[in-house]
């Protein structure tokens, strides 16, 4: 039966990615040290924040989650993730609408992040060693445009050549990521406070001390506060986010029962090191309360504030405590996170369109597959095209600009999916009982997935409504929120119209969902 409800018996993909290469697919889709953005976005809005200490509180959130969804992955080991899961106990339409918001999150999330490499990463760096004519030329929209054309192509061809070429590339940015925040906690360790604050002074013209004393004139508080820090935990999280994404590959991942575990666990733990530590380096080397006081200066808009239109990112800050030689050396690393995210942004785009393929959603020549390197080749494709064409909304429309409030969304999945664990035994038995022994594990008489799915549907809540309190996105705007609804509301459509279709050609589409795709 199997062959006839599916568009083959095999899904043509092959386990060849360790545990290991899970965890850094996992590590590049957070993007370390994209904490020196979001945390002067939290010291703006949430001004006495701890940065150190929310990285801190970050790691158990994203635990409990993490071992969820892991298990979760180890009951359904196939690509598709959560789109599987879901789509098989509560309803295809579910599933698909979930996995369809996410597509659409992920791929606008990577067109912001080509202007994070142009902008970001190449004028700095232009400017910082006297090229600054260049480095107005690779600031412009059509330059990024062109600069994004390049790298999706090239991410596709990396792609193209499999899992395990893309683990390899992800292995390198990896490493190039860790040279660059050796060098920026080394210096910053080695220069110490007292360098940077004559170097920041010496460069902008205004004193270090000004700084601070100016934003405590105008309601700075000069103490670290605990309501702050626990606030700006939101902004620590949204970095986190991700996480779990070699779900999404669970049908390349060899030994998948141990490989999950170990992929998201050690993810989160890594990944949370390498925040606090960016965090408390800046801390000792540059000054937390001037970090603070330099964030609510731009804030407010003070005539004080040395850098201009520039936000006051801890990775332009390096620049004032070290030569132009380190500062490019740093910024070779924090080039490489960006680069790297954008991969396994179209890595887990192209995983989505397949499993929707194949389940016979969307068109099912989109899960062919390349039978030398085991690639989705014509989801790739499909993927790519769409990157580029959301590359050019980005850069040239305001649309995008709708996808601000991507954390209540991405909540709503989990909460959808925390649901589905809590009845997964009752409306699906014949999968449960067949799951390995580590899903069905119970505490007492209830299952720990269960527990696990409770705890991740109340901290679900509980971000999903940080993430548009007043503090974090000023007053709602209700276009913006039904922009997002409708990003669900057109998966349900997809799929019931798909639905409609295949009736007529007399298969009906729910059957694929009567059982779980084989690998």
């Amino acid at each position: 039966m199997g062959g006839d409800i599916y568009v083959r018996r095999a899904s043509g993909l092959v386990r060849n990615i360790s545990a290991w290469d899970a965890m850094i697919f996992n590590i590049m889709v957070m993007a370390p040290m994209a904490i020196l953005v979001y945390g002067v976005w939290a010291s703006i809005i949430y001004p006495g924040a701890h940065l150190p200490t929310t990285a801190l509180l970050a790691i158990p959130i994203s635990i409990v989650i993490g071992l969820f969804y892991a298990l979760f992955s180890i009951a359904m080991p196939r690509a598709g993730g959560d789109y599987i899961w879901v789509s098989r106990i509560l309803h295809p339409s579910v599933g698909y609408a979930i996995n369809f918001f996410l597509f659409m999150v992920i791929l606008s999330v990577a067109g912001a992040y080509i202007p994070w490499f142009t902008q970001y990463t190449l004028a700095p760096v232009l400017e910082a060693n006297g090229l600054v004519d260049l480095a107005a030329a690779v600031s412009s929209n059509e330059f990024a445009f062109a600069f994004a054309v390049i790298y999706y192509i090239i991410c596709a061809m990396i792609i193209s050549r499999g899992a395990k070429a893309t683990s390899r590339v992800l292995w390198v940015f990896f490493i190039l990521v860790l040279i660059g925040l050796a060098i920026y906690a080394g210096s910053l360790l080695l220069i110490g406070r007292d360098t940077f604050a004559a170097n920041f002074s010496a460069a902008t013209g205004v004193s270090y001390e000004t700084i601070i004393e100016k934003a405590a004139e105008a309601g700075y508080p000069t103490t670290f506060l605990l309501t702050a820090t626990l606030l700006g935990l939101t902004f620590t999280y949204i970095n986190f986010l991700g996480f779990n994404f070699s779900i999404y590959l669970a049908g390349e991942i060899k030994e998948v029962q141990k490989s999950q575990i170990i992929a998201i666990a050690g993810a989160v733990l890594l990944f949370g090191f390498i925040d606090w530590l960016a965090y408390e380096v800046a801390y000792v080397g540059m000054g937390g309360e001037f970090l603070g006081a330099l964030s609510y200066l731009y804030a407010i808009g003070s005539d004080v504030y040395p850098l201009g239109s520039r936000e006051p990112y801890f990775m332009w800050l390096f620049r004032y405590a070290v030569d132009p030689r380190i500062f490019t050396a740093f910024m070779v690393g924090w080039g490489a996170m960006v680069l790297a995210a954008i991969l396994t942004y179209v890595a887990a785009a192209v995983r989505f369109v397949f499993a929707w393929s194949f389940d016979r959603v969307v068109p099912t020549f989109l899960s062919n597959v390349d039978m030398r390197y085991h690639s989705p080749y014509a989801a790739l494709i499909f993927v790519t095209i769409v990157a580029i064409i959301f590359q050019a909304l980005w850069l040239w429309t305001p649309l995008l600009q709708y996808f601000s409030y991507i954390v209540f969304g991405w909540m709503i999945m989990q909460i959808i999916t925390s649901i589905a664990a809590l009845v997964f035994p009752k409306k699906r038995p014949d999968i449960w009982e067949r799951s390995p022994a580590i899903v069905k594990a119970k505490i007492g008489p209830i299952p720990v997935l269960s527990i696990l799915a409770v705890i991740s549907m109340i901290l679900a809540a509980y971000l999903g409504y940080a993430s548009i309190s007043p503090a974090f996105v000023g007053e709602l705007d209700p276009a913006i929120m039904a922009f997002t609804i409708g990003l669900f509301l057109i998966g349900f459509v997809i799929y019931f119209i798909s639905s409609l279709y295949h009736r007529k050609v007399g298969i009906p589409l729910e059957l694929s969902f009567k059982e779980l795709p084989p690998e």
